[in-house]
């Protein structure tokens, strides 16, 4: 049975595994009306991942109350603990949920005591660190400094420059009080966090050419890595990428596709406006943004004054792996304006789904794409040279086919199981060599 330790006062009791391993994350938990603790889906195929290196694996993770995560208006989907594969080798700890100061202040002292606790009996320590109130896995940090333990961090995107764009999800006054306070005083404290963590890990594993060029040259030992929860399963096949490639040699309308949240730091009026110039260029295609947001409501009456909601659609949140999935299968490129320096999975999902990424430059996709980056990428912000590079390659068929491939063959190594596989073993040869 999988071990619980719902208290924050200290850490249940338990036999240390030489095999074992801590992981501060920020995704929370929940429990549902009677008492069931459950994990988003996800985290739980991530957990089973670890636990598939590591003998024992204990998750801290922040747990948050069903009024505060439906007030959210997230769309994240949530599974049992008894759903985990490794459910007699895990140990699932709860953390408050405190992103607030007086909260994060109210519960540090007891925090740092439980932290404390988990991180003596663990052999080996990971923290996914971002933010700053609130933000365990740093504390976790610190506690492992003071111990003279070895740890490792995680990071996904740059948040002190993801934060300095969250105020494009407001508006009026909360717009203008988020732009001061993340620009001027939040962003630049998250930095200075980051630089004191990052610089004392003994291990750096940074998803994706964004974060690994922020944060290398801080770090003594600093590893590229990925994140996926796809599986080999989940790859187009070689037989449907034929007929796939068949479809659009045949001259058939063009099909664009983006899966992500529908708020600023993603870049929806770019891609808007990229669309309205492919619709001025008489390019005949059409185009789909799956995926939920605080601006769905806004990009949705941006398309009708642009007369896209015939051609162009945002279907909101989709709920099944499989569906969505199917989705991007069915497109022919996957057309992104990130507008910050973050590594999402999506465009590592078009690529095992045979779909090119086409979009804003930056290190990530670039190095996703490796040899062929730079007839897909264009400048960060400019619309009009996406939107002439999709008409460039909708002429050239056999170049789009050519992409297909290529997407396909080089990310047959991005599954769950080799990311994952990858990142414990960074984690065994050098926290082995500094415990």
């Amino acid at each position: 049975m999988a071990q619980y330790a719902f208290s924050t006062d200290r850490p249940r009791q338990m036999t240390t595994e030489e095999n074992s391993i801590l992981l501060v994350l920020p995704v929370p938990f929940r429990k549902n009306s009677d008492g069931t603790l459950l994990i988003e889906k996800q985290a739980c195929n991530g957990i089973d991942r670890w636990a598939d290196n590591f003998n024992k694996v204990v998750v801290a993770c922040p747990i948050i109350d069903e009024k505060t995560f439906l007030s959210g208006n997230t769309t994240a989907e949530y599974v049992p603990a008894t759903k985990l594969e490794s459910f007699d080798r895990v140990e699932l700890v709860t953390l408050p949920h405190a992103y607030r100061i007086t909260s994060y202040i109210r519960n540090y002292s007891r925090t740092r005591k439980l932290l404390s606790g988990l991180i003596v009996k663990n052999k080996y320590l990971s923290f996914a660190i971002g933010g700053l109130i609130g933000d365990w896995a740093s504390l976790a940090a610190v506690e492992a400094i003071k111990q003279k333990r070895a740890y490792s961090v995680w990071t996904d995107r740059v948040e002190h420059q993801v934060v300095k764009n969250s105020y494009q999800d407001r508006h009026g006054l909360r717009r203008i009080y988020r732009f001061l306070k993340d620009r001027l005083l939040q962003s630049w404290l998250m930095a200075m966090a980051e630089r004191y963590i990052i610089s004392r890990a003994d291990l750096g594993m940074f998803h994706g050419m964004d974060c690994f060029e922020t944060y290398h040259n801080l770090c003594r030992e600093p590893h590229l890595v990925h994140n996926i929860h796809l599986k080999e399963t989940d790859r187009i096949s070689s037989e449907e990428l034929d007929r796939k490639i068949q479809r659009i040699m045949e001259g058939q309308a063009l099909r664009i596709v983006y899966a992500g949240r529908v708020a600023g730091m993603k870049g929806p009026f770019d891609w808007i406006e990229t669309m309205s110039q492919l619709q001025s260029m008489g390019v005949d295609f059409s185009a789909v943004w799956l995926g939920d947001g605080p601006l769905l409501e806004e990009v949705r009456k941006k398309l009708k004054l642009k007369n896209l909601d015939g051609k162009v659609k945002f279907l909101g949140h989709q709920g099944q792996k499989n569906k969505l999935l199917k989705s991007i299968r069915e497109s022919d490129i996957f057309v992104f304006c990130h507008k910050t320096p973050e590594s999402p999975r999506c465009l590592i999902e078009a690529m095992l789904s045979g779909t090119p990424i086409m979009g804003y430059k930056s290190p990530y996709p670039e190095d996703l794409l490796k040899n062929i980056s730079r007839n897909l990428l264009t400048e960060k912000n400019d619309m009009t040279a996406l939107a002439k590079n999709i008409y460039r390659i909708n002429d050239n068929r056999e170049e789009l086919a050519n992409a297909m491939a290529y997407c396909h063959r080089i990310s047959e190594h991005y599954t769950d199981k080799a990311v994952f596989s990858h990142r414990s073993q960074l984690i065994k040869k050098y926290l082995e060599t500094s415990t």
